[in-house]
């Protein structure tokens, strides 16, 4: 039985490696950045990851996060990462999956 008061979105898994996971929600828009407590114990450093992510997105317009709706879920050995490699990881991930959006939409 559902719990009524978690709002259990159906997500779609997109993109996984051992950095972070990048899911499509199925209702909603914007960009959601999930930062475990569990790997991240202190809210400074969850919120380090969370402007790392955002900046990344931000400078290199992917704007299509913030219209339609996904999720990142990220792990431990991103916050090891240095800003360089942190951008070229994400960068990796968009790449694959708009690649595999458009050969699916025929694009």
């Amino acid at each position: 039985m559902p719990n009524p008061k978690r709002t259990n979105q159906q997500l779609e898994k997109l993109y996984s490696c051992k950095y972070f996971r990048i899911f499509k929600k199925n209702k909603g828009c914007g960009l959601d950045v999930s930062v475990s407590r569990r790997y991240f114990k202190l809210a400074v450093e969850r919120n380090f990851i969370k402007r790392r992510i955002k900046e990344i997105i931000r400078q290199h317009s992917f704007d299509f996060f913030h219209t339609d709706g996904f999720v990142f879920s990220v792990f431990r050995p991103f916050a090891e990462l240095s800003y360089q490699q942190a951008d070229k990881e994400v960068c990796m991930a968009v790449d694959s999956i708009f690649g595999s959006l458009n050969k699916t939409n025929g694009n």
